[in-house]
């Protein structure tokens, strides 16, 4: 009787315990979902953007303000990305994920561009670094993100 109880609940304890992240693993979905960002911007613009970002993300502008939220965002990201003739791409170097795999970050470059009909005219590049929380349904989410401009055109 005693036995079975005991066996009981170490199953349950063991079935709390959730498995360890690889991290490996870990730094390359971190990765794929930087990616994704990049890809879903170029194809959706604006909301491709905005959408990538926790219901709560924090944007820092070009003056060191904090944009807080989506609405934020939006409204300023609002001119970049919704000209047709612009380019905003990126690409990471490198990721790092927590211990637990919930909270990691990203940093790269980018690059701003400009298609005219004969031309395309680099506008800008520079580094940037995001923030990522794992979401409950197993997406990676921006918290927060900041761009440096290494070189202006």
């Amino acid at each position: 009787m005693h036995l079975a109880r005991y066996s009981t609940v170490l199953l349950l304890l063991l079935a709390g315990c959730g498995a360890v992240p690889d991290p490996s693993r870990e730094r390359e979905a971190l990765l794929a979902a930087d990616r994704a960002f990049d890809s879903t911007v170029a194809a959706v613009g604006l909301e491709g953007w905005v959408g990538f970002f926790a219901d709560s993300g924090r944007q820092i502008d070009a003056h060191g303000d904090f944009l807080i939220g989506r609405a934020a965002i939006r409204d300023h990201m609002r001119g970049l990305l919704t000209d047709s003739t612009r380019s905003l791409r990126w690409a990471p170097d490198h990721a790092e994920v927590s211990g637990d795999g919930t909270l990691g970050y990203t940093w790269g470059r980018w690059t701003l561009s400009q298609r005219s009909p004969d031309s395309v005219r680099e506008l800008g590049r520079g580094r940037y670094l995001t923030v990522w929380r794992k979401q409950t349904d197993g997406r990676w989410r921006a918290e927060a993100d900041v761009g440096t401009d290494t070189e202006k055109h």
